[in-house]
Parts: structure tokens; sequence; C-alpha cells
């Protein structure tokens, strides 16, 4: 080790507890700003560059580097996307909340050349200047890829690609058509995300607008007719009434097999349940609800009555009402409890029309 690469590690050894609460400040800060701009679904890592991959740097690099200062990246945030949309919108996000050096960021997608394929990715050099300390003055580098790229880079990475050994032709080759391939994936990834985000859109209109009776009942439609039909919400909101409790978004896809044990296939079906068992579900609703000290229930609530009145009014032997507690996942105590609750209710309730 020369006497340049001592000096620049020394000061690199100096740092250790400046990078570390840079790191961390760098990686709440980026983790705050992407909730609140409402970019959930993103991986965060970050890391400080190990000693032994500086010294390979300051190795292969040779004179580029005057001072640890220098090295741009040796605290590192990467944020991996699903989607290639999401990249540009964290960029912006990015660009907005950090002092950036543009003359040492770099954006690999557009310098690629457009007849190949490989390594595409945002690199930002940024400052944290809203900290107090000294390590407001250290740059950091902020990478942004999907997770294919992730996938590509880091399998090139593992199998020493950039290493300073010529790679066969061959080789060069293959991992050219990989990288085609993923790059090929992510526009078709990027592609059913758009065309879902339309149907999403193009459901939740036809709902609105009393259009979507012939819609098949799936985890889109049954979803957005939870939320958006307004016959549903007056129902959860007459049970919510009972108690005064707040109503909760919640997943609904679950239900789907229920609703499929009664036959039901389509948004029409849906409605006719609930025209057919309004009344018996609120009247079980109030049975149970009223006196109690529930706060809170879920968006489900009304499916939940309205299958409960399904099976106390209609005409469903035992076995049938044990299938349809086993469509819900339940052991065989909890389903031989639960239809003997129901023939209970059925029996309370069957002179009540």
């Amino acid at each position: 080790m020369n006497q340049y690469t001592r000096e620049i590690i020394s000061e690199y050894d100096s740092k250790q507890e400046l990078y570390r609460r840079l790191a961390d400040a760098a990686h709440d800060k980026l983790s705050r700003i992407l909730a609140d701009n409402g970019i959930s679904r993103v991986h965060i890592a970050y890391r400080i560059k190990e000693r032994s991959s500086v010294l390979d740097k300051l190795r292969r690099k040779a004179g580029k580097y005057h001072s640890i200062d220098d090295m741009t990246d040796v605290v590192g945030l990467r944020v991996i996307c699903y989607f290639p949309d999401q990249v540009d919108q964290v960029s912006s996000i990015i660009c907005d909340s950090f002092s950036i050096d543009a003359d040492n960021s770099i954006d690999k997608r557009k310098i690629l050349d457009p007849s190949t394929f490989g390594y595409l990715s945002m690199h930002y050099i940024c400052r944290l200047t809203d900290l107090e300390g000294p390590e407001s003055g250290i740059r950091f580098e902020i990478q942004i890829r999907t997770m294919l790229q992730h996938t590509w880079a880091e399998i090139e990475h593992d199998m020493g690609y950039k290493s300073e050994i010529a790679v066969p032709r061959e080789v060069r080759r293959d991992f050219a058509r990989v990288a085609s391939l993923l790059e090929i994936a992510d526009g078709y990834f990027m592609t059913i995300k758009n065309r879902l985000e339309a149907y999403e859109n193009e459901v939740i209109e036809s709902i609105r607008n009393e259009r979507a009776d012939d819609m098949a009942l799936n985890r889109v439609t049954l979803a957005q007719f939870i939320r958006c039909s307004s016959e549903y919400t007056a129902l959860n909101d007459d049970i919510a009434s009972i108690t005064g409790a707040s109503l909760t978004e919640s997943q609904s896809e679950h239900y789907l097999p229920l609703l499929q044990f009664f036959g039901l296939n389509t948004i029409s079906d849906l409605k006719k349940l609930m025209s057919d068992e309004r009344d018996h579900a609120l009247s079980i609703a109030r049975s149970i609800l009223t006196d109690s000290e529930i706060e809170d229930l879920i968006s489900t609530v009304g499916l939940y009555y309205l299958c409960r009145a399904k099976l106390i009014y209609g005409e469903y032997s035992v076995d049938e009402i044990g299938r349809f507690f086993a469509e819900s996942g339940y052991d065989e105590d909890r389903i031989e409890r639960l239809s003997g609750y129901i023939l209970n209710m059925r029996e309370r309730y069957k002179d009540q029309g």
C-alpha cells in the first residue's frame, strides 16, 4: 500500500461514525419523503462501502481520488421499484428533496447505446444539507432501479462480469440477450399495470353509473363494488350505526369463493343478494351488535351479514353449511360450531319471514 492510498484509507477509517450517522439520516429521510408522496411498494436499502471495496477502487482507479471525499459512493442507498414508471416518480421526489450534484449524477438509461442492452439505473449524488453536523458536507449516492434491473446487476456482479479479465464474446452476447429479455419484461409488466389500472377505472365508472351488472365478480370488481356502490355503502353505514362504529377498508377477495358457493358470479347476482337479504342481514346484525362495545368494523361487514342471512334464511342442509365454512379455511371443530350456530339462528328466525 503506497503513501497515497494509506492517507485516504486513514481518512476513511476516521470518518466511520460520520458515515453511519449520514447513512441513517439519509435512509430515514428517503423513507419518509417517499411515504409522504404515496410511494409505498418499493424497497430501500443502504450500506457503507467496506474497507476492502475502497482499497479495490483506489487500486483500479489509481490517481483519480485525492481525498476520501472525492469518492462519492462510500455511503450508498438503493431504491428498488416494481415498475419503470416508479423510477421516474422516485427520481423526481429525490430531486425536489435533496441537494443534487448534477455533474456527478447520471441516468444510465440515457447513455447506453440504443442498439445494445445492459445495466439501466438512475444514480444521484446527493448531500443532506439540512443536517447540522459535519456529515452534511459528505456526498452520497442514491441508485434507483426496477426489481428486474436489480436482479440483472446482482447476477452480473456476482459472476464477475465487470472484472478486468476479458470476457469471451459468446458470454458477452449471452449477457446482452438476458439484459434484453429483462428490459422487455419490464416493459410488459408496465403494460399490464397500465391495463389493470384502466380496467379498475372502467369498473369504478360502470358501478357508479349502474352499468356493471354483467361484469364478472373478481378481485377488482368486488373491491370496487364495496368501495363505490351506493347501495352497499348504505348497508355498511346502517350496520355501523348500530354501535356507532367506524368503518375501515379491508381486503375482500377471500369472499369470492363464498359468493361462488351461493352461485353468485356477477355484479347483478350480488345486487340481487342485497335486495333479497338486506333486511335479514340488518336484523341479524342488530341481534349481535346491539349493546356491544365494538368501535371498529371493516368494509366487508355487509358481506359477512349478507352471507349469514343467506345461510339462515335459505334452505341449506347441514352438510352444505359445513362446506360453506370449509371455503373459509376453518378447521372441523370450528365448522361444527358455526354450523350449529346457523341452525340455532334459523330456529330463532324461522317465524320472522
